[in-house]
């Protein structure tokens, strides 16, 4: 698939991993759609290649729905789907009580939250993304009409201690990506998940010191957070390479996560 001219559509675009993959596609000359919950006016940059800023939910299905109709009268049809938008949102299973000292469990709105806009606003964003381009019928003669690159993460597989919903929900998308590759490939359209270990993102931000450390200390080679250029490079190459279909690629400098705290020590209350 070439990048120029292709409309391409990207959520948690406002900072981080998003708005570094904007700026790769309108660079390659995209017209992109960039998503992001923080409103927004929409509105259309003149030229080629054009941007239109959206506000929306991705886990909310009105918000999407409205969102892709804007996106089919103003750019077209995309054929690149790029998810980023995510939340941490730390879950123990518990907290202490500090008045009575007791196991309280945790409202299960924290963990829905993270649930809701990781994996569920994934597939939100992927079922309309995937419905003009399936009207045309069967895909001819190795046509690559369309690709999804979904984020993931480490924590699918080593995620820390009171990252339940986190790791969960970062599981659930990486374990989408070949069934999706399967039912999608009748129509000529790939699906891809990148893994990202610990990038200089918002999220980063809110790590505790301690934890950051550790982290870092831990990536064997390069021994810094990964940039967020480097994830959008890592999603131009999966783009422009038609084998690049129903697999989770990892992009954290070979680091395998460990809890940064010794065993045994009490929840935070």
């Amino acid at each position: 698939m070439k990048l120029q001219g292709t409309v391409a559509v990207v959520t948690g675009a406002a900072s981080g991993l998003g708005r570094a993959c904007v700026d790769m596609l309108l660079a390659e000359g995209c017209s992109v759609a960039a998503i992001d919950l923080a409103p927004a006016e929409a509105e259309v940059r003149s030229g080629a290649p054009r941007l239109l800023r959206l506000a929306g939910d991705v886990s909310d299905a009105g918000d999407m729905e409205r969102a892709f109709a804007t996106i089919e009268r103003e750019l077209g049809t995309p054929g690149i789907l790029i998810n980023c938008a995510g939340v941490l949102g730390p879950a123990r299973v518990f907290r202490i009580d500090k008045a009575t000292g007791r196991a309280v469990p945790r409202p299960m709105e924290l963990f829905r939250r993270v649930i809701d806009i990781n994996l569920v606003g994934t597939f939100n964003t992927i079922r309309l993304f995937v419905q003009a381009l399936a009207q045309a019928g069967p895909v001819r003669d190795g046509e690559d009409r369309g690709v999804i690159i979904n984020t993931a993460s480490v924590a699918a597989y080593e995620a820390l201690s009171a990252q339940t919903a986190y790791g969960a929900s970062k599981a659930g998308v990486a374990s989408m990506t070949l069934p999706l590759a399967r039912e999608l490939a009748y129509y000529g359209i790939r699906a891809m998940a990148l893994a990202p270990g610990t990038f200089e993102t918002g999220m980063y931000e809110v790590v505790p010191d301690h934890t950051r450390r550790t982290l870092i200390d831990d990536v064997p080679f390069p021994c810094r957070p990964g940039r967020p250029a480097e994830f959008a490079h890592m999603a131009k190459a999966v783009i422009e390479n038609q084998m690049m279909n129903g697999s989770v690629v990892r992009i954290d400098g070979a680091v395998r996560m460990r809890e940064p705290q010794a065993r045994g020590t009490e929840p935070t209350r």
